[in-house]
């Protein structure tokens, strides 16, 4: 058996977790350097030229016989999020707590663990805003975690969207039928269709995107985007309030804002 060692932001770990189980990994553990960088270590049968990680300072390293898998599997216990969400990976035997909805994702497939801040964030403001009854659109759903969480919390409609087929075609693994996920964006999609939409991806993507959003979401209905460090949170903010939409609730942790909206 040998490992893999990359160092990376911890904004780069979520899409390197991905390749690295794309490339049939037996497992991966992390360790946090500081606040803002982590190191993965991915075990493999034979080590491989890894020119394409150059970026994360490669380095592969002989392991002793060991049940690498086991390992990874220990490093992703279930974990609370906000008041009423579980996250569990699917090997978690551990019951769920009292009160919380269960959330079962295959980790490191895609975007979106529940263990990274950013979806966390985004669960947390999450579960504050969906209604029983509501209709949702998870626009750029990488796992799929957000659109899960909210059938969970009693959501009657949810559907998703990414750019990255192969991270809807992983994430189709993890979802019940009812939960409906295409390749593509927010043009599929009728106008008026949404009570809330989520959009957990990055500045960028949510100004280019606000007009689009606005056409989605119900009159009065709610949006929720993440993924924004504080230095382009005034950038959103000036592109949402374009729309007529209020800014109804703003959490900052780390090097993370998500922001919670109504239409006016």
């Amino acid at each position: 058996m040998h490992s893999l060692t990359l160092d990376c932001t911890q904004d780069e770990k979520d899409e390197l977790l991905g390749r690295l189980w794309e490339l049939d990994t037996a497992g991966v553990t992390e360790n946090d350097l500081t606040a803002s960088r982590v190191s993965l270590r991915a075990f493999f049968d034979e080590p491989f030229d890894a020119a394409e990680f150059a970026a994360f300072d490669p380095q592969w390293a002989e392991e002793p016989d060991t049940d690498w898998q086991a390992e990874s599997e220990a490093a992703w216990p279930g974990r609370p999020v906000g008041d009423r969400l579980f996250i569990a990976p699917p090997w978690c035997q551990e019951p769920t707590p009292p009160g919380r909805e269960r959330v079962v994702i295959n980790p490191g497939v895609a975007f979106g663990t529940g263990a990274d801040t950013t979806t966390q964030l985004a669960l947390e403001v999450l579960e504050r805003t969906v209604q029983p009854g509501d209709r949702i659109f998870d626009f750029g759903t990488g796992s799929g975690i957000l659109a899960l969480a909210a059938l969970r919390l009693g959501a009657a409609a949810v559907h998703g969207c990414d750019i990255d087929h192969d991270a809807v075609v992983a994430a189709r693994a993890d979802m019940p039928p009812e939960i409906g996920l295409f390749t593509g964006s927010l043009r599929s999609i009728e106008s008026h269709w949404a009570d809330v939409i989520f959009a957990n991806i990055n500045a960028e993507t949510v100004s280019h995107n606000a007009e689009e959003m606005k056409r989605v979401l119900k009159p009065g209905g709610r949006l929720i985007v993440g993924g924004i460090p504080p230095r382009h949170a005034e950038r959103v903010i000036k592109a949402l309030g374009a729309q007529q939409w209020t800014l109804r609730e703003r959490v900052d942790r780390d090097i993370w804002v998500c922001m919670a909206w109504e239409d006016k």
